[in-house]
Order: structure tokens, then C-alpha cells, then sequence
């Protein structure tokens, strides 16, 4: 009795051990595919300044002035921005903060970002190259903000400050 309770034991422990392998195998492949090289790493800290237009779906359009200080280290990019625009005679400032970041393959960015909370609803993605000498990124956002009203798609050109 003792030798068949050692047995399942084993096998568990083994099923277990192999699904554990597994999970952290496959969460440090994704990790690796944001691995920036360090040389486009450096290139990607800094500050960026450009401007943005976003459509919603029912064709209104937003023009922002962007700025984000990006950080890229460890295997991440992180920052924060502003985003500027003007409606209907009334300036907008969106802080936002961005909340999970990378690189891929040496060239392009892909963030996450939120508005600060005390502002409207504003989130969403960005997905960029950034050029060979390092000192532009032309990206496609899209996410929702209130002042579209919908979910909107954009796209975005910045340069290094």
C-alpha cells in the first residue's frame, strides 16, 4: 500500500514540476521578445514630442500634440505623457501613464496606456518602429477617450526632443 501511495506521489509531484517548467519557460520567452538590444535601447529613452490624429467610428477626429518620457530598461519601456487638444473652444490635458511596455526585434515599440485617473476615460495602445538613427517613431494608437465619444484608431509621429 505503501509502494502504490509513494508512486502517485511521484507522479503528481512529477505532472506538477513539468506544468511549473512549462509556465516559467513560456513567461520568460514572452519577456525575451521584448528584449530591446542596447544599443536601440538607449536610443528609445528619452523624450518624444509629435502630434496625433485619432477617428472614431463615426468619422470625428481628434488632433493631440503628444509628449512622452520614455524609459527603456530591463527588458521593459515605461513613462509617462501629455496629450493636448482643443474642443470645441476648451483646452484638454490628458496625463497618461504607461503601463506595460516593450521592444521587439530592435525596432518596434509597443505600450499600453492609461489616463490619469482624474481625468475622462482615456486608454489604449501604441505600436511603432523607431527609424534607423533613433530620432523618430511613426506608430498606430488606438484605444477609447470620452472626447471621441467611441473607441477611435489614430496615427502618431514623434520625435526625439
Amino acid at each position: 500500500m505503501d509502494n502504490i501511495f509513494l508512486v502517485v506521489l511521484a507522479s503528481i509531484s512529477s505532472a506538477t514540476a513539468t506544468f511549473l517548467f512549462m509556465r516559467i519557460k513560456n513567461g520568460a520567452e514572452g519577456i525575451a521578445d521584448y528584449q530591446p538590444m542596447a544599443g536601440r535601447q538607449r536610443m528609445l529613452t528619452g523624450t518624444w514630442q509629435g502630434e496625433s490624429t485619432k477617428a472614431g467610428q463615426d468619422g470625428n477626429e481628434i488632433d493631440y500634440k503628444v509628449r512622452l518620457d520614455l524609459e527603456a530598461a530591463m527588458r521593459q519601456v515605461s513613462g509617462y505623457g501629455k496629450l493636448e487638444t482643443e474642443q470645441d473652444g476648451k483646452k484638454y490635458v490628458i496625463d497618461v501613464e504607461i503601463l506595460t511596455g516593450g521592444f521587439h526585434h530592435g525596432q518596434f515599440m509597443k505600450i499600453e496606456y492609461r489616463g490619469d485617473e482624474a481625468q475622462k476615460s482615456h486608454f489604449g495602445s501604441i505600436i511603432g518602429a523607431l527609424d534607423e538613427s533613433g530620432t523618430s517613431i511613426d506608430a498606430t494608437m488606438t484605444g477609447f477617450t470620452e472626447l471621441l465619444g467611441a473607441p477611435g484608431t489614430g496615427k502618431l509621429r514623434l520625435r526625439k526632443v
